[in-house]
């Protein structure tokens, strides 16, 4: 009897949806944990006993993460505001993410420092969402005095619960404001990577007509703000609406370019291996880091762990291994929607894919062609078994073209990320090349939407349950 990495992220992932519905603390949690992890090394000759007591601890353990995350220490910013409220706060903080504009306004993350209201000012931390009523040419990194209104998410009615949501990013606070004062903040990696990220998508915007740029910026830099309401609809009757947004897709892509760019320049295996993560990393923080792309990285990042020790990689255990370390960080995360779709997705390809391969025989077609369509297929099949209970509970959607579309979808995405990565090469030490690019990029995406279009409209592409 042995526990297995697999197991234990099992385990650990019960505790924390166990915490949500007990009533003691974390101090309670953490001491258990604790105290029969010392139980199971006093019984280390005893397997059986070993086992249970590192099981228990292990459950205590994510049950008290969670608990942990959800406490909010006297000093925290929300603690400052209330639901309904006039009064006039001065924020002080650093700039924590890449300010985006919507229409007039500026919205970005503030990780606050000091709060002033009433002639009282007191130190603070937490993360406030802010939003401008004006555009502001802001950075990561910048440090800021900011004045406005600061009340706390409402609890929402929908089937959406934007409270929940932002909770799970430990986000407790909105404000309304308008600058103050703005310091530039030093040099930082994570601004470096937002340069370049603003480098790439103007060679794109710059390249593409704004449809086609809309559709390739949220799928090469994960920038969604671009993309016609009409043609997300579409996609999500398709179930290809996976494709707008940068995750494991994308990540594995990105992976893949750099390992083969750095292979034809003859570096090391070694070194190729260290310098793809590196650039995942980069990447990671190019597009924001939200959940899905950091999810997605810190898969491939274990995945590449795997051969860097020089051991054969165990999908399963890089799956658990990615798993934990995401709850360990965040434990709110085993709630959200995402976190479950991608690892549904990704263990149903691990383990029904190679069943149906075994079951129709694919590995006994001759003709090149017809084996790379029918794997195509059963690829796409896996993945909306996997994920299909999970859409239809959430979104009340069920999608039976998904296993169609996808066979000629993701090639397709696969194509056009490939082209915007090449457009922003070519533009960077061959701009004669970024016309051809360009071209190449527009009728890889008109292709793609005809299709989809094409996909939406068949007899039973989709159907909405009842409520």
């Amino acid at each position: 009897m042995r526990l297995s990495i697999p197991a234990v992220t099992a385990i650990f992932a019960c505790g924390i949806f166990a915490a949500g519905s007990l009533r003691p603390c974390f101090e309670f949690f953490y001491f258990a944990g604790v105290l029969f992890l010392i139980f199971s090394l006093a019984s280390f000759k005893r397997k059986n006993i070993l086992i249970v007591c590192l099981c228990i601890s292990v459950f205590a353990l994510g049950a008290a993460a969670l608990k942990n995350f959800k406490f909010l220490p006297k000093d925290h910013v929300s603690n400052f505001a209330y639901y309904r409220n006039n009064l006039i706060y001065t924020i002080t903080g650093v700039v924590k993410s890449e300010p985006a504009s919507a229409g007039a306004q500026s919205k970005f993350l503030l990780e606050a420092a000091s709060i002033e209201y009433g002639r009282t000012k007191y130190n603070c931390r937490g993360l406030v969402l802010v939003k401008l009523g004006y555009p502001q040419s802001l950075f990561y990194g910048d440090e800021i005095i900011l004045t406005g209104t600061l009340h706390r998410p409402y609890k929402s009615s929908e089937a959406f619960n934007y409270r929940d949501y932002l909770a799970r990013q430990a986000i407790y606070c909105l404000m309304s404001a308008r600058l103050a004062k703005l310091k530039r903040h030093r040099f930082s990696f994570t601004k470096a990577a937002f340069y370049i990220k603003d480098r790439m998508e103007k060679m794109i915007s710059d390249n593409l007509s704004p449809e086609a740029a809309g559709i390739m910026l949220a799928m090469v830099l994960g920038e969604k703000k671009g993309v016609p309401a009409t043609i997300n609809g579409m996609m999500v009757k398709t179930g290809t609406v996976h494709i707008l947004v940068v995750s494991g897709f994308n990540i594995g892509i990105v992976a893949f370019i750099s390992m083969l760019f750095l292979k034809v320049l003859r570096v090391a295996q070694r070194s190729r291996q260290i310098l793809t993560i590196l650039v995942l990393v980069v990447y990671c923080l190019m597009t924001g880091s939200s959940n899905p792309v950091m999810r997605a990285t810190v898969m491939g990042v274990f995945f590449l762990a795997g051969f860097l020790l020089e051991r054969e990689p165990d999908i399963y255990n890089a799956l658990a291994l990615a798993a934990l370390f995401i709850l360990i960080i965040n434990p709110g995360q085993l709630s959200d929607i995402g976190f479950q779709l991608s690892f549904a997705s990704v263990i149903a390809i691990v383990c029904i894919y190679p069943k149906l391969c075994a079951l129709f025989k694919i590995e006994e077609l001759k003709i090149k062609v017809l084996k790379f369509i029918a794997q195509g297929f059963l690829v796409s099949l896996s993945a909306w078994l996997g994920t299909a209970g999970f859409i239809a509970y959430y979104f009340r959607i069920i999608c039976p073209a998904t296993v169609l579309a996808n066979i000629f979808v993701v090639p397709l995405a696969t194509l056009i990320t490939l082209c915007g990565f090449s457009l922003v090469f070519a533009g960077l030490v061959l701009p004669g090349l970024t016309p051809y690019l360009g071209a190449a990029g527009e009728c890889s995406i008109a292709l793609l939407l005809r299709f989809n279009a094409w996909a939406a409209g068949l007899p039973g592409a989709y159907f909405y349950l009842g409520v």
